[in-house]
């Protein structure tokens, strides 16, 4: 199947990150942490305000998001374009980073510094859905932050072939 026709369709960049505290686990005492890059994300409900992301079935955001039942997407913009490609591939945690990345934990959220802003979700693990290759999860919208109003998040059109290359 030829899919130009589906390339033409437009999303942003994003990171999303999960997190499960050791500390309430019972059998282990290390965090659970994933991050990954993201494009298929859209706002499916105002009231309350909801979105869907899809998560590449063998990713490992799919068990933290179930483990955590949270997610937070990161909204990216120009200076993290080099993100794209850094959170394609599986995540490295040392020294306080994530792939490179400073991050700080709040709450039930992994945080990544220097992006337009991001938004936290609480999922309900029995509204996620298997949909071919991808698990489409979820979430109400429970908290928000915007670092830089001044920041245009980067569109696919934009950054197609970085992406693809990754």
């Amino acid at each position: 199947m030829n899919n130009q026709i589906l390339q033409q369709l437009t999303y942003g960049y994003y990171v999303l990150t999960a997190l499960k505290s050791g500390d309430e686990l019972k059998t282990r005492d290390k965090d659970y942490i994933a991050a990954g890059t993201i494009n298929w994300l859209t706002q499916v409900s105002f009231e309350p305000p909801m979105v869907a992301v899809a998560v590449a079935l063998d990713a490992d955001l799919n068990e933290t998001i179930d483990y955590s039942e949270h997610f937070t997407v990161h909204i990216l913009a120009e200076p993290q374009a080099d993100w794209i490609k850094k959170f394609a591939k599986d995540s490295i945690i040392e020294n306080g980073t994530i792939n490179g990345v400073p991050f700080k934990k709040e709450q039930e959220e992994l945080i990544l510094e220097g992006t337009v802003g991001y938004f936290t979700c609480k999922i309900d693990k029995n509204k996620s859905l298997t949909i071919g290759d991808h698990t489409m999860h979820f979430g109400e919208v429970i908290r928000t932050h915007l670092n830089d109003s001044q920041l245009r998040p980067i569109c696919t059109k934009e950054e197609q072939i970085i992406y693809q290359d990754a």
